[in-house]
């Protein structure tokens, strides 16, 4: 699918409701903010692991159907495709094993989830800067009046769901 100007506005708004939240999250899990809280710990390393997953979907694609990727952005966006780098970390080939991994572990019921050992979070861990590197290199290529529209959003993300209880 192809995507104009008016609708990667759009997706850059969705966007940063991903990237908050995996922001957010992060910072909840680096902070340990719910120790005590089993369940609560739980349930915000799912919603940052799945977080992670749609911006690793987003990045290093491919995307099926209407799903957005980068590429449709360089496609659309001569000037974003000269100053988005190629992706170097995390190596598009960690990316796909982590990418497969959530697949399976936390998107569908598959027997890999009692076949293999489940890594532990470190796993995921080790990959948080390089994403959140990758987030800054996407917003500073992105076109002013994208950038605008991305920025802002974040800042509405941000004020309704901070890191923080």
């Amino acid at each position: 699918m192809q995507f104009d100007k008016d609708q990667l506005k759009k997706a850059v708004k969705e966007l940063a409701f991903e990237v908050q939240h995996f922001r957010c999250y992060v910072q909840m899990h680096r902070n340990a903010t719910l120790d005590g809280h089993p369940t609560a710990t739980q349930a915000v390393r799912y919603a940052l692991l799945l977080h992670m997953r749609i911006l690793l979907d987003f990045f290093f694609g491919p995307t099926r159907e209407d799903g957005v990727g980068v590429g449709h952005f360089r496609r659309t966006l001569p000037e974003f495709g000269a100053k988005f780098p190629k992706i170097k970390t995390p190596k598009p080939r960690d990316a796909g094993e982590v990418r497969v991994n959530l697949h399976k572990r936390l998107a569908h019921l598959t027997a890999s989830r009692w076949e293999k050992q489940t890594p532990d979070m470190e796993y995921y861990a080790k990959h948080f800067d390089d994403m959140d590197a990758l987030i800054v290199s996407f917003q500073d290529a992105l076109p002013h009046t994208l950038r605008t529209v991305f920025v802002d959003s974040l800042r509405v993300w941000e004020r309704r769901h901070p890191p923080r209880l």
